[in-house]
């Protein structure tokens, strides 16, 4: 087993979680980013303190490290282009040779004017300069944990399915287990890929999506398209108002003549194994808030 350790930022986030269960389940050592507490930190992960500001802190976190895995947290104003001009300083700093950036969503090819876009946009073309091998990790679409969310679990289990997506897209929805194998893979890779786009083993319509909850929860399930005005007042009282905002806005259809972004290269695609209804059938949908 090649044994690396690993620098994670986000740690504690739900796709950080699934990214260091991961890691440790393929035997590396991982070593996650927190500013103040640790206390959400996996058992089996050791803390390392670090300000996502400060490129001396970073690159004093990230000494002695094989990889990073880097993730932005959210932050929808400009802040965010400061912490990713940070981490690119740290990184070229401390010197590391592998870095996989976990993009976290779906990316346009060039800045469009929202930092929380912008940030990531700008990290994604800049890694290749910080580091010896560099991936940028994205979903094909969407991630199956939106769907047991707290502002989603309630209304499903009362037999609706409410999301900002046109009911006749099929959309290959990936289960975070399978990212963080996919992550996992990627730092012990000989020879890592640039890109790699994650997606589920299924491409489901909105009907077909409710219908696959529906068997698993033993009742009809109804999916309703929403707007993302609808949707960032589900998620404002979980998120607060600014971050319900800023990730409702990913789900505003482009302005009318705006370029529409390519098909991924097959070739960087991989497929999780990880089905809707066997990722349903292992959710505590009872007691999600």
């Amino acid at each position: 087993m090649n044994t690396s350790t690993v620098i994670v930022h986000g740690a504690t986030g739900i796709q950080g979680v699934a990214i260091v269960r991961g890691l440790l389940s393929a035997g590396h050592r991982v070593r996650g980013i927190v500013r103040t507490s640790p206390a959400a930190l996996h058992p089996d992960a050791e803390p390392v303190h670090a300000d996502l500001l400060d490129p001396e802190s970073l690159a004093a976190a990230y000494a002695g490290a094989d990889a990073v895995i880097v993730q932005l947290p959210l932050v929808f104003t400009d802040l965010a282009v400061r912490q990713s001009e940070a981490v690119l300083a740290g990184l070229r700093k401390a010197g590391v040779e592998r870095v996989v950036f976990n993009t976290g969503t779906v990316l346009p090819p060039a800045p469009i004017g929202v930092p929380f876009v912008d940030a990531r946009v700008l990290l994604s073309a800049e890694l290749t300069r910080g580091a010896e091998a560099a991936t940028v990790v994205a979903p094909a679409r969407q991630y199956m944990e939106n769907l047991v969310a707290p502002w989603s679990a309630p209304l499903v289990r009362a037999g609706q399915l409410a999301y900002p997506l046109p009911r006749e897209l099929p959309v290959p929805w990936v289960a975070l287990d399978d990212l963080g194998s996919t992550v996992a893979d990627l730092i012990t890779a000989a020879a890592p890929p640039p890109l790699r786009i994650v997606a589920g083993p299924q491409a489901l319509t909105g009907d077909e999506v409710a219908a696959e909850l529906g068997t698993v929860l033993g009742h009809p399930v109804r999916w309703n398209s929403i707007s993302p005005e609808a949707y960032r007042e589900m998620l404002a009282p979980h998120l607060g108002a600014e971050a319900a905002a800023g990730v409702a806005g990913v789900y505003t259809p482009p302005p009318p003549g705006a370029p529409t972004p390519p098909e991924p290269d097959p070739s960087v695609l991989v497929t999780g194994a990880t089905t809707l209804r066997d990722w349903a059938t292992r959710q505590d949908w009872q007691t999600t808030a």
